[in-house]
Formats: C-alpha cells, sequence, structure tokens
C-alpha cells in the first residue's frame, strides 16, 4: 500500500528564477484588479460576491530545461474552495512545492489551501510522445506548441455550495517569443478565464509560443488565428481561405461556435493528424483540407471544437462518426463539393468499411469511424422521415448539445426515439 507523502514547503521569493518576474508581476497586478473581476463576475453572471474566489494559472516556458514553471495562485476571503485533487504523473509534473500542505499519493496530489488562498508551484515536462512514437507537444529552442488540459492538470474540487471561480491565465517564455492561446495574445498578459457552465474553471484548449508566422481573419463574429513556427510549411493562408467558405455553414449547425478560434501546427516531426481542444486545434501541415475521400480533416475536428459533445461507455463511434459526416456534410451545404462528388464519398466509404462490423468502443479509428459517417447519413434520413421533415440529424445533435452530457449508446438511443417518436431503424446493428 502506498503511504501519502505530506509535503510542507515555503518558497522564498528569492528563489524565483529571473525569467519568471513578469509572471509575477503579471499576478500582482491581477490582484490589485481583484475587486473589479468581482463586480464583472457579478454582473455577467449573477454571482454572490461573497462566493467568488480567484485563481490564477500562471506558467514560464523554458526552452533550456524543457519544462514549463508553473505556479497556481489562489485568493479568497474565507474558504470556499476546500480543496483541489489534481492527477499530476511523475514523469511529467516534477518539483511540486505548495505553500501550506499537500498530500501525494501515487499520481494523486491532494491540495487543501489555507483560508486567505495559497499558491502551488511544480515544473512541467512538455516533450510528450504518443504511442506511435510521435510527438504530441513539443519544445524546441525556438518555439512550443502543447495543450493547456495538461500544462495545467485535470483535478477534481471540493468547494462551498454555489461558490464560482473567476479564473485568469498569464504565460511567459523567453524574450522575443509571442504566445498565441484561445484567450488572446501576448507573453505576460493577463487573460480571463471562462468556460461556461463550470464552477471551477483551469484554462483549456491548445498554445502556441515562440518565433511564429501567424495569420488572422474575421469570419462573420468569430475571429480566427492560424499559427505555426516559421519555417515549418504550414499554409495558414489556405487554412483561413477553406474557412470563409465552410465557417459559416458550421455556424448554422453550431450557433454557439466559439467567438475565437485558434488553429496550430508544429514540426514535421510531430503526429500526423488532427486534435481538438478547447477553441483550438492542431492540425499537421501535411493533413490535407480535403482528403482523398473527400471527407475534410479540418471540419472534422472543427465539429468537436463546435459541438463540444463527448461519449463514454463505447460510445466513442457515435462522436467520430458525426465528425466524419459533417467533415462531408458541411463541404456539400457550404458549396465546396456537388450533390454527385458527396454521395460518391459516402459509396466509397461504404466499400472501405464493408467488413467493418459497427460495435461498441471507446476508441474509434478508421474504418469504425468510416462506418459511423454512414449510420449517421442513414439516421438522418429517419429522422427527415419521421418527423416529416421538421427535425434532422442537426436537431438532434443540437438537442444533445443542450442535454450538455457525455454520450453512451444507451442516451443516445433514447435522445433520437424521443425526438422521433418512434423505434431507430438505423441503429438496428449497432451497439
Amino acid at each position: 500500500m502506498n503511504t501519502p507523502l505530506t509535503v510542507t514547503v515555503k518558497t522564498p521569493v528569492s528563489a524565483i528564477a529571473r525569467k519568471r518576474l513578469r509572471i509575477l508581476f503579471g499576478i500582482f497586478i491581477f490582484t490589485l484588479l481583484l475587486p473589479a473581476y468581482a463586480s464583472s463576475a457579478t454582473a455577467n453572471n449573477d454571482a454572490d460576491p461573497t462566493k467568488i474566489y480567484q485563481m490564477v494559472y500562471s506558467a514560464t516556458l523554458d526552452p533550456k530545461s524543457g519544462q514549463a514553471h508553473v505556479s497556481v495562485t489562489l485568493k479568497q476571503h474565507r474558504q470556499l474552495l476546500r480543496s483541489i485533487e489534481f492527477i499530476m504523473p511523475k514523469e511529467r509534473y516534477l518539483n511540486i512545492r505548495p505553500t501550506s500542505r499537500i498530500e501525494i499519493n501515487g499520481d494523486r496530489v491532494a491540495w487543501k489551501p489555507l483560508r486567505e488562498g495559497d499558491a502551488l508551484h511544480f515544473d512541467f515536462v512538455i516533450d510528450h510522445q504518443r504511442s506511435n512514437g510521435k510527438m504530441d507537444a513539443q519544445i524546441t529552442d525556438t518555439w512550443a506548441l502543447l495543450k493547456l488540459d495538461y500544462l495545467f492538470p485535470s483535478s477534481k474540487s471540493r468547494f462551498v455550495k454555489g461558490a464560482t471561480s473567476n479564473t485568469s491565465l498569464i504565460l511567459d517564455g523567453p524574450k522575443r517569443w509571442s504566445i498565441e492561446t484561445p484567450y488572446g495574445v501576448g507573453a505576460g498578459q493577463v487573460f480571463e478565464v471562462d468556460n461556461t457552465g463550470r464552477n471551477f474553471d483551469p484554462p483549456r484548449g491548445w498554445i502556441i509560443a515562440g518565433e511564429l508566422g501567424v495569420r488572422r481573419e474575421s469570419i462573420g463574429a468569430r475571429r480566427i488565428s492560424a499559427a505555426a513556427p516559421l519555417g515549418t510549411g504550414f499554409q495558414a493562408n489556405d487554412v483561413l481561405a477553406f474557412l470563409r467558405w465552410t465557417l459559416p455553414s458550421l455556424v448554422e449547425v453550431f450557433p454557439d461556435t466559439p467567438k475565437r478560434l485558434l488553429i496550430v501546427s508544429g514540426s514535421e516531426d510531430m503526429w500526423r493528424g488532427g486534435l481538438s481542444g478547447a477553441a483550438s486545434l492542431y492540425l499537421h501541415s501535411d493533413r490535407p483540407l480535403i482528403s482523398g475521400n473527400r471527407t475534410s480533416p479540418l471540419l472534422h475536428e472543427l465539429f468537436h471544437v463546435a459541438s463540444g459533445l463527448h461519449s463514454n461507455i463505447g460510445a466513442d463511434w457515435i462522436i467520430e462518426g458525426l465528425a466524419e459526416y459533417y467533415s462531408l456534410t458541411l463541404l456539400l451545404r457550404s458549396g465546396g463539393i456537388s450533390a454527385f462528388r458527396y454521395n460518391k464519398s459516402f459509396e466509397r466509404l461504404a466499400q472501405w468499411s464493408t467488413d467493418t462490423p459497427c460495435i461498441a468502443t471507446d476508441r474509434s479509428k478508421g474504418k469504425q469511424t468510416a462506418r459511423g459517417a454512414l449510420v449517421m447519413r442513414a439516421l438522418d434520413a429517419e429522422i427527415r422521415s419521421e418527423t416529416g421533415e421538421k427535425a434532422s440529424l442537426d436537431t438532434l445533435v443540437q438537442k444533445l448539445m443542450h442535454d450538455n452530457q457525455d454520450i453512451t449508446n444507451s442516451s443516445f438511443r433514447a435522445a433520437i426515439t424521443e425526438l422521433t417518436g418512434a423505434p431507430v431503424r438505423a441503429l438496428s446493428d449497432c451497439p
């Protein structure tokens, strides 16, 4: 049995490296602005001002060590936030240093902040390899690419009922590095974090920093940034041009698509795929905007970003099938492909996945996802038929988004039946 390790550390200001001074200054400025932030939270969310606590997440990217030097700072007038349990695998989270007390048990770190506030410091190893050996997070002498979801680890928190956080993010790096985040642009800036519907709001999404090539575009009410390290061959202008004709069709289905979107890419040797994040996504520079079977890797990932849908208990085939279906359907609706090419694309998906059953899976890939897209097309036709064209797959997806619950195979069926009032034929061979 692992015995929890209790750690108490005092971190003097004199021990903080010079390169973190801007971060500390940002936290100081944020502290001065606390009354204004609290007032804003009250005005915007009808929050009880006596139940607002302040969280500042800050990090300095350090190429020499390959790490980010991270601080999580809490300010509260009484003990609203009682405890946080972080998942911090030892291979990536190093030198965990609180100003009060923590308990470490394996990868779990339980932090019980002081009544008036507290701070937790640690170092984070940025480079990370996937199971195939390719990097999905990396730092070099000239740039860094990673997700805030891992920089600030996943956690469970206990707080007073009705308490809510007012959260800010501060990032810094070497001199002359620029930083792009889903929340805004700039090293040493204080970004307000607002994850709608959450009482505890850690920063999320992709960030890229360093010597970057960045292109920006406004498309309707959305501000799009496409960024990559200089010299990596990422065709940012092509990405923005593609989005100029496809994004309006996406927004029609998903009107809550984030107002700010960040699209990032890395070096040639990084993972050759796409990965979504909060208001952001990663796309390798070699990935086509429209693939050979006319699905779109970019629109596939944008479906995940815009819908925010997640699966549970073997239902990943549903989420991935929806994403692949919409990557084709949005091209058709936006005029990117003809109806003839659209139908041919589904014929090719059917041929490719002929011997692939529709099964429960927590990780849908390749032929399983193709089969899922075919199911979604059949389901769209069934919903339209059962409702006399009053509803469609769009209606179902919007309902699932409104429910704001992880999707399971059973809940998916139940949502369809509720919408159509009839048994679901399109899922007869599916879990």
